[in-house]
């Protein structure tokens, strides 16, 4: 008896999956570093004190590494994700991200480039060395700091979200989120300011607040001549790595253009019935729920059209024969719900040319409530609506 091929390995899912995993671990890295600035409110010695357990625990041999892979795989995969997106026409908040991802690396390469300049010049970058900086000798880099937080904390709150909305008990679990990615940005924000106040002496109107004398313990003062070596070095090494970087996104977006111009694309008469009837002319190359948004067709996609969640099922009533069969990333989330053999995913399905009338399994309005509740009961019996 042969034994039957190995399946074919989802190249979409891997990119997904080190998407994901990359992201998380950025996220875990900034959220640590927001909580070790919220440390200010009480004292910049007890932000010092926490540094090893929060933001130190990132600049260890080992960890460092992890860091610096996960930032490089999510860099590559956001271009491939710019690359492979068939059109812009996107969520607010899907855009609101992807902008978010195209700042991050020209925004905190100044701010690594500087850090890592500390150490060849003997200097331990404490919280009272780098605040002292950041306050006192180029608050215009201090304010870029945040900026950056902002820009990550946006990028990564709405990439978790995402994530979490096609997963079990997502409703619960984003009850806990929403107050955290509030409360630990804005008391993070208040912990940089007092900690600034305590760094900025008597006369230019700060608390004037003096760290111990033992230099291995609180830090080191830095002269303006070396600052000024810091800064330079700083800029120019993130200057160019930045420039580099939104050079990469460009040529992204150009082979992007060059790839659907590429495309020949036909014709795809399409006819929605149900509950709200609709009917529009698509172009190949997109898929469905792309097809939909641009026609302002609304469609439940709670996982924002990736393929996770199940919510965007059309039932195909006519044109089946004409389709591409579901691959085995989609064919796993039909099998979930126990969809019915004439049912597909409308972000994965891809209409080629011809006439497609299908009606929504799901309705449009259906919310990440109905969407957990639904998921915790096991899915929807075959041919079952919402």
């Amino acid at each position: 008896m042969s034994e039957a091929p190995p399946e074919p390995v989802n190249l979409t899912g891997v990119r997904r999956g080190l998407m994901i995993g990359s992201g998380l671990v950025m996220f875990a890295f900034i959220t640590c570093h927001l909580a070790n600035l919220a440390l200010g409110l009480h004292s910049v010695a007890l932000m010092d004190d926490w540094r090893w357990a929060l933001s130190g625990l990132w600049t260890g041999p080992v960890m460092r590494i992890v860091l610096g892979i996960a930032l490089l795989v999510h860099f590559i995969s956001a271009l491939l994700s710019i690359y492979l997106r068939n059109t812009l026409r996107i969520p607010a908040y899907d855009m609101a991200q992807l902008v978010a991802g195209i700042l991050i690396v020209p925004l905190l390469a100044p701010h690594v480039f500087g850090i890592m300049t500390y150490h060849p010049m003997g200097l331990v970058p404490t919280y009272d060395v780098v605040l002292r900086f950041f306050w006192n000798l180029s608050p215009v880099d201090g304010l870029r700091q945040v900026v950056l937080l902002v820009v990550v904390w946006l990028h990564g709150t709405i990439g978790v979200y995402t994530w979490l909305r096609s997963r079990d008990g997502s409703a619960r679990t984003i009850r806990v989120f929403y107050p955290f990615v509030v409360i630990v940005p804005v008391i993070a924000l208040l912990g940089y300011v007092e900690a600034g106040r305590q760094v900025i002496p008597l006369a230019d109107g700060g608390t004037g607040y003096v760290m111990a004398d033992d230099p291995n313990a609180a830090g080191q003062n830095v002269s303006p001549e070396l600052a000024n070596e810091i800064i330079a070095a700083a800029k120019r090494n993130g200057w160019v790595t930045g420039q580099v970087s939104l050079v990469l996104v460009a040529l992204a977006f150009a082979a992007r253009a060059v790839r659907i111009a590429a495309q020949k694309n036909g014709q795809v008469q399409v006819n929605y019935l149900g509950r709200r009837n609709a009917a529009f002319a698509g172009q190949s190359g997109l898929t469905l729920l792309e097809m939909a948004r641009l026609n302002d067709i609304p469609h439940a996609n709670v996982c924002r059209g990736r393929g996770r969640c199940g919510t965007c099922r059309v039932r195909v009533l006519n044109g089946a024969d004409k389709l591409p069969p579901p691959d085995a990333r989609e064919q796993k989330v039909l099998d979930h719900w126990n969809a019915g053999p004439t049912e597909r995913l409308a972000c994965q399905l891809l209409p080629q040319d011809g006439y497609l009338e299908v009606e929504r399994v799901v309705q449009p309005d259906y919310s990440d409530l109905d969407y957990s509740e639904t998921r915790a009961k096991g899915g929807l019996a075959a041919g079952e609506t919402s």
